[in-house]
Parts: structure tokens; C-alpha cells; sequence
């Protein structure tokens, strides 16, 4: 009879790597700041959590008062 092993390790070692592939690691690097990093926590199979960290990268926020007068102007032309 042939053995068969449990999907959920399976399917739990891709979602680790699928994590892996959009930038999370298992370990920090040596001498990193923590709060550069955003962490999350999962489950393995056997029931003992994981925790994997991705670094936070500088994300330029829009702010609509950057292109306020481009704004006014547009509104001026329409009166």
C-alpha cells in the first residue's frame, strides 16, 4: 500500500515560500534595526508559529497639496 504524505505540509511549504518570493525572511539581518522591518506571524503544521520579516521599504505618499496650484489653475480656467 503506498504511503501518502499530508497535503498541508505541502501546501504550507508553499506558502512560506510564496512569502519568500515578495521579499520575507526567516531571520533578521546581523546588527538590522527591527523597526525597518515588518513581521508577520504563521502557523506551521505541527501547530508552532513562525515569524518572517520583510523590510519596510520608503514609500512616497501622494498628497493632493503637492499639486494644488495645477488644481487652481484648471479650476480658474472653468469660471
Amino acid at each position: 500500500m503506498p504511503k501518502f504524505v499530508p497535503l498541508n505540509h505541502h501546501m504550507s511549504d508553499k506558502k512560506t515560500s510564496s512569502l519568500e518570493k515578495i521579499g520575507y525572511i526567516k531571520t533578521l539581518p546581523k546588527d538590522a534595526d527591527i523597526n525597518d522591518y515588518e513581521s508577520i506571524s504563521i502557523k506551521k503544521p505541527d501547530g508552532k508559529p513562525t515569524t518572517l520579516y520583510r523590510f519596510l521599504e520608503t514609500k512616497n505618499t501622494f498628497d493632493d497639496t503637492s499639486n494644488f496650484s495645477n488644481s487652481w489653475d484648471v479650476f480658474n480656467s472653468f469660471l
